[in-house]
């Protein structure tokens, strides 16, 4: 049975043409030599962006690769070499659900250290001289080491300790603090003038999500509530008792119900996020993506992608640079 694969290659560093030459055939052999895979057609390849990401594509007489088989051989540690010589990352996708890209689906994104470059917990402790505990707890529950691999806990234990924090700081997060990381609003643009629903799933906290939301015109926001004292206008370090906490099952269980609402089969889904948090979403969804990812996230989410800008999820989906800039010149600015 032939299967088409899919390989993204894209550079951190200028290549000489001989390299951009060499890559298809060094990639091809190392799986040729892991899988036994026999080619029946190709490789063809293009540029979706000039010099610096090669869409790379051939046929195979194996059996279709699933998403989590293409994640494993491109850890392997024949493809992390040629990724080290080459300074190169390489995604790889089956070429069926490559294909699928194209249509318009979900894509449903965390917040902190995703959407925005900052972990908004932490700044919240910056206010009451607490970052650094708070901070390590944070960095711990992200890895997902113990004891603060109960998502839950490890946050109740950051909240209770923002204790007495003004609730002026949403405002003064907004003014000077958050910013976004750089192509979350192009790439949100695009994606919603190709009609993709979008949303924020977030581990962090309503008022900062909405307003994400509401900047980004994403369809969808949700993140915990804090519960607040409107006499001293404080934060009391309290959760909202019958509020959902947005764990990893709850993130997982909003993808699959928000794709459910909007008629959109899980395979035309992605999820993109940088924790241990977001692994049972980026696994559920047709294509998960660690952006920035902890290593150990990296190592097990079903792709991973460490390029200066979000807006390279849509070379992951297949569009090039020209027709990201053709889409942006017609989409309207948020």
């Amino acid at each position: 049975m032939a299967s088409e694969l899919v390989f993204l290659v894209f550079a951190k560093t200028t290549l000489s043409d001989s390299q951009w030459r060499d890559l298809p055939r060094e990639i091809i052999t190392i799986l040729e030599d892991a899988m036994g895979a026999e080619r029946n057609e190709g490789p063809s390849s293009r540029f979706l962006e000039e010099g610096r990401v090669l869409e790379l594509s051939f046929t195979t007489s194996s059996p279709p690769m699933t998403l989590k088989e293409c994640a494993v051989f491109c850890h392997t540690s024949a493809m992390e070499l040629l990724e080290k010589t080459h300074q190169v990352e390489v995604v790889m996708q089956p070429g069926k659900l490559y294909s699928l890209h194209k249509k318009p689906g979900l894509a449903v994104f965390d917040m902190d250290s995703t959407l925005i470059q900052q972990e908004v917990i932490d700044e919240l402790a910056r206010a009451v001289g607490l970052y650094d505990q708070v901070a390590a707890i944070t960095e711990a529950a992200m890895r997902g080491e113990a004891p603060y691999t109960d998502f839950e806990a490890s946050l109740r234990a950051r909240v209770a300790l923002l204790k007495g924090v003004r609730t002026s700081i949403w405002a003064e997060l907004k003014a000077g603090t958050i910013t976004f990381t750089p192509g979350a609003r192009e790439l949100v643009r695009v994606l919603k003038r190709l009609g993709w629903k979008t949303a924020v799933l977030s581990g962090g906290f309503t008022p900062l999500a909405n307003w994400v939301k509401e900047t980004l015109r994403l369809d969808y926001a949700y993140a915990n509530y804090l519960v607040s004292d409107p006499d001293l206008n404080i934060l009391t370090g309290e959760l909202v008792p019958e509020a959902p906490i947005i764990h990893a099952e709850h993130k997982r269980q909003m993808l699959l119900q928000l794709a459910a609402d909007n008629n959109i089969p899980a395979e035309q889904t992605i999820a993109v996020g940088d924790g241990s948090n977001d692994l049972l979403m980026m696994g559920v969804a047709g294509l998960g993506i660690a952006f920035h990812a902890k290593p150990k996230v990296q190592l097990a989410a079903p792709t991973r992608l460490n390029s200066s800008s979000l807006l390279d999820v849509l070379h992951v989906l297949g569009f090039t640079k020209d027709e990201v800039n053709d889409i942006l010149e017609e989409a309207p600015q948020p």
